[in-house]
């Protein structure tokens, strides 16, 4: 998958250093952050699609085991499935497109046909702002207001050139499709938690509590039936913290405000290493939450 948020990163130093990252050290470790959020968005989506059918998976075996159900039953709630899965691969998309702005941004800056590299990133941003507005009117985003009547970005006149150009046209175009990921990572972080609250709830009566309680007859009178008593502390672990862990992505979700933040700086010439450092800090929050949440749901 396109490396968004380190292109992002590249695209920042062609400001030589003015906002605030001023070595290849620097450099480096921002860059290896950025890579390391893509990565764990590009897995969140994958958990989150997982943790939907198996929350989903959940319902319908509880609806059957009290009301027999029809194949139309079946039918609707798969339905629903399948849309939730194309709206995730609709995220997915969106941050390939996003990766791919500033791929093509860091060309211009170098670029001694810029003319080229200007008619992709037009095609790029028109295929960004068609699937932005995709998700933007879905049912995804319930906070419609936090992408209406966002204030404009004025360029920084140390950015100069073709790059200064391409930003005074786009500046508020990609503002909203960072605004948009943001909202859409927010909304995927609530919808996650509802389902692994979902899981957890059938999965601890399912695996942890039946079990316990269950009894069997020995020698006419009645006994506790055995147990694998570590699978059954492991297992019993594994179920009662997906809520907890699946509440920290709230927190973790701020990496994408923090961006948002990096870029709207870094266009008005005003990136510092106050703002860098925050925006690592979230991202090693959002990241370690991800893998947390990768071996419980290969446990489910």
């Amino acid at each position: 998958m396109p490396k968004s948020y380190r292109l992002l990163i590249v695209a920042l130093l062609v400001t030589a250093f003015a906002g605030g990252c001023r070595s290849t050290e620097e450099y480096q470790k921002l860059s290896e952050a950025g890579t390391a959020y893509t990565n764990a968005l590009d897995s969140l989506l994958t958990v989150a699609g997982n943790k939907r059918l198996d929350a989903s998976s959940e319902l319908l075996l509880k609806s059957r085991a009290f009301v027999p159900q029809t194949i139309e039953d079946y039918k609707k709630r798969t339905t629903a499935d399948i849309e939730r899965l194309i709206v995730l691969e609709d995220i997915r998309r969106h941050n390939q497109l996003l990766a791919r702005y500033f791929d093509l941004i860091n060309q211009l800056a170098s670029s001694n046909a810029p003319e080229t590299v200007q008619k992709e990133i037009g095609s790029t941003v028109d295929s960004l702002n068609k699937v932005g507005n995709k998700l933007r009117g879905s049912d995804f985003i319930t906070n419609k207001a936090a992408i209406q009547g966002i204030a404009g970005l004025v360029v920084s006149g140390q950015i100069r050139g073709a790059l200064g150009e391409e930003l005074s046209k786009r500046k508020d175009t990609i503002n909203l499709e960072f605004i948009t990921q943001k909202e859409l990572l927010l909304a995927l972080s609530e919808s996650l938690q509802q389902d692994i609250k979902v899981i957890k709830e059938q999965q601890e009566s399912r695996f942890v509590i039946k079990p316990f309680v269950s009894t069997t007859t020995v020698n006419n009178a009645r006994a506790s039936s055995p147990i694998d008593d570590d699978g059954w502390i492991t297992q019993r672990r594994t179920i009662l913290t997906m809520e907890a862990t699946a509440a920290e992505l709230e927190s973790a979700s701020s990496a994408m405000s923090e961006f948002n933040e990096v870029f709207k700086d870094f266009v008005e010439g005003k990136l510092n290493q106050g703002r860098l450092n925050s925006l690592l800090s979230d991202i090693e929050s959002f990241v370690s939450v991800v893998e947390k949440l990768k071996p419980s749901q290969l446990k489910n």
